[in-house]
């Protein structure tokens, strides 16, 4: 079987060409949420570079709210 490809690439490959095709001349955002922290990317499909990149670990942003960067609203009980 030389030709046999994974389901997991093929869904890979689909999901690739689909972006591809809807994101002619536009930046993409990248976002990741983990348990702790928040992760956000602005990538250029076209160049195949990542632009920005931000996350609540950055010290500018943990310095700027007091609890990290974790939660940006106060929550009264």
């Amino acid at each position: 079987m030389g030709n046999f490809i994974s389901l997991h690439d093929r869904r890979k490959q689909r999901n690739r060409s689909s972006l591809k095709r809807k994101s002619i001349g536009k930046l993409r955002l990248s976002v990741f949420r983990s348990g702790k922290h928040i992760y956000g990317q602005i990538i250029d499909d076209i160049k195949g570079q990542t632009i920005t990149a931000a996350s609540s670990l950055e010290s500018e942003i943990k310095n700027k709210h007091k609890n990290g960067g974790k939660r940006s609203c106060n929550i009264s009980r």
